[in-house]
């Protein structure tokens, strides 16, 4: 599961606009920033790539051995944050390292499932995959300011939640864009670029997917309202800072919430110490 996908089951639950008329009033722009502070140190980056080459290996065996005895699971709920900070999942039975990377991966899929050995293997690389394939690190608030894959957004929750009222969208339509984008008038690339707004901005997003117009004229195509659409090189609406609406394509947004991997020393070398898979 990527982090991606995650991103699209939020919007799939979330109330987008769908075609009805939308309308939206100014806001002030809230851009996401990162605390890269450490990030740096030479031990670590050779401990994630350490990592990176047991992932294309698919050595689960290696990614196990690296996971401190008493690891910590986070489950923030997809989505927009809430205010309080969750703690880590309760380990009741003093479950150690290596079972607790199981339980972990097992957040990824389905409680009810009888997995197999195998199976376990391949959701513990998919979750060291998905945590560091963005290739970003980061301290991480949920995680008790830990170095994590990816690197957490630090954003102003209120200025945020005062975007998505003057959007008229729900928190969880808010979105984080990875790259520099413009939006155009029109979901069509000829279409003028009304505004350009920065990585890393945080927009209100209206639809996953719009209807473009056919090139000749004719009837318009369906409208399939769906998330996936955008991954897919589709068009996507934005309420945008001057309360106009924007489009793009080729969605790139990120969400708050991420599969994360969080690293700390342990008796003085870099082990993973905690592990972090957004609930719905």
């Amino acid at each position: 599961m990527k982090i991606r996908t995650l991103a699209l089951l939020l919007a799939a639950t979330s109330a987008l606009a769908g075609s009805q008329a939308f309308a939206a009033t100014p806001y002030t722009p809230v851009v996401a920033t990162y605390d890269t502070a450490g990030a740096d140190d030479a031990e670590l980056k050779a401990f994630i790539d350490s990592l990176q080459k047991a992932i294309d290996g698919g050595d689960a065996a290696f990614l196990k051995l690296q996971v401190a005895k008493d690891l910590l699971i986070y489950a923030p709920p997809v989505g927009f944050p809430d205010a309080t900070t969750p703690g880590p999942l309760a380990n009741p039975d003093k479950h150690e390292g290596e079972q607790r990377l199981d339980e972990a991966a097992i957040l990824m899929g389905s409680a009810d499932v009888d997995y197999t050995r195998d199976d376990l293997d391949s959701m513990v690389i998919d979750l060291f995959g998905t945590a560091i394939e963005p290739r970003t690190v980061g301290k991480s608030k949920i995680a008790g300011d830990r170095l994590c894959s990816p690197a957490e957004p630090i954003f102003d929750r209120d200025k945020a939640l005062e975007m998505a009222a003057a959007a008229d969208v729900p928190p969880g339509n808010l979105w984080i864009l990875s790259d520099k984008t413009d939006f155009h008038e029109k979901p069509d690339a000829k279409s003028p670029v009304i505004e350009t707004l920065p990585a890393n901005s945080v927009v209100p997003f209206i639809e996953g997917s719009v209807d473009v117009p056919p090139a000749d004229g004719g009837a318009t195509a369906p409208d399939t309202n769906d998330a996936e659409a955008a991954d897919d090189g589709g068009w996507y609406s934005v309420a945008l800072p001057s309360g106009k609406t924007g489009y793009a394509s080729d969605d790139a947004s990120l969400g708050f919430q991420a599969v994360s991997v969080c690293y700390g020393k342990v008796e003085g070398h870099w082990a993973v110490t905690a592990v972090m898979v957004p609930s719905l």
